[in-house]
């Protein structure tokens, strides 16, 4: 397959690739709705059933209801969403999403493999992407890092390299995510201390393995047993953006970290015109499971779209009027390329409108 893009590193991306991003995102911009994350929903949806009244824990099949739902309730909203094997793998799943909005498939399993007393944590694939490539549009990874240790940071990348080698083939876009994890006893405020450092040193070794790099940015505050305390300020979150914008020769997405959406909206405020655009789940939605209005199934569902789409959109709007465009890190585009996508595409109105007489 032609080559149809290079970044500066010499990493070629192939007309497949290219085309897939430009299908979705012919002007350049990509938000993207996450919605993989397993155990998360697990706990979410067992204080839903806590909530109505349901003495039961939730397993897998109340997970893949869940997020079956959410996709409908997305209603072609964002450019792109990401689900687990359980979503895109269950049957007219992709009708349920729509035929817009670009799939992206997470091979991670949700469960690392411990080594060293769990100071180390490995990836280890759910599903293989040869085996799901006709059934999404591209793959997400996710590999947790403690810097400190050499085993699995080492392990790891030879992993991730695997990866991205094998998704290249398949002609797949790769959305790496990288994340610190926290050391055994570590408070939210320890561990969110450690995030400046941390995140540039992970970024400037794992950054290269993938065609997106998704990364969290440091908190501006840590919420832990009802106490808030105040970690950074914005112009340390800037800094540390852009010097993972540096070292990272990819378009950068930002996640949200288990944040509150009031945070992550600031978070993304403050390095919106660094990063390409969101790859943001929980802190759209997290509260929507013991709302009052949810009582059921389909009252979880109108729950979720009027709380999680407002927040959607503002991000996007966000996003397509500051971000840059997915090809900005690109050092050369084929002709073709160039043909496929809006090179020079204007920013849209918000849909907002009012005149207030200024």
């Amino acid at each position: 397959m032609a080559t149809w893009a290079k970044f500066s590193d010499g990493v070629e991306v192939d007309e497949n690739v290219f085309k897939v991003l430009a299908k979705y995102a012919p002007d350049g911009s990509l938000d993207v709705f996450a919605s993989d994350q397993h155990n998360s929903y697990l706990k979410l949806t067992s204080s839903y059933f806590k909530h109505v009244g349901e003495p039961r824990e939730a397993n897998d099949d109340d997970v893949r209801e869940v997020c079956r739902r959410f996709a409908r309730g997305l209603e072609g909203v964002p450019t792109a969403a990401l689900f687990n094997k359980l979503a895109f793998e269950s049957p007219g799943f992709r009708e349920l999403l729509g035929e817009k909005v670009l799939l992206i498939g997470r091979l991670e399993d949700t469960n690392t493999v411990e080594i060293d007393g769990g100071k180390g944590q490995l990836a280890q694939l759910a599903v293989n992407p040869e085996d799901c490539a006709d059934k999404v549009d591209g793959f997400k990874t996710l590999v947790k890092l403690d810097p400190d240790h050499k085993e699995s940071w080492e392990k790891n990348l030879e992993w991730l390299k695997d990866i991205f080698e094998r998704s290249q083939k398949l002609g797949k876009p790769l959305f790496n995510e990288v994340l610190l994890f926290p050391r055994s006893g570590e408070s939210k405020v320890d561990m969110a201390k450690r995030l400046p450092d941390g995140l540039v040193k992970m970024a400037k070794v794992f950054g290269p393995y993938g065609h997106f790099y998704k990364t969290q940015v440091p908190v501006l505050w840590a919420d832990e047993d009802g106490k808030v305390t105040r970690v950074s300020n914005p112009d340390t979150i800037r800094q540390v953006a852009e010097a993972m914008r540096d070292v990272v020769d990819r378009p950068i997405l930002l996640l949200s970290a288990a944040v509150d959406f009031e945070q992550y909206a600031a978070q993304f405020g403050i390095v919106s015109d660094i990063v390409t655009g969101p790859m943001c789940g929980r802190a759209y939605f997290k509260e929507v499971f013991t709302m009052p209005e949810t009582k059921d199934w389909d009252s979880l569902e109108g729950s979720f779209k009027t709380v999680a789409l407002p927040r959607i959109q503002q991000i996007k709007n966000l996003t397509r009027i500051v971000s840059k465009p997915w090809w900005h890190k690109f050092s050369w585009m084929d002709d073709g390329a160039k043909a496929a996508v809006k090179l020079d595409a204007k920013p849209e109105s918000s849909g907002v409108k009012a005149d207030y007489g200024y």
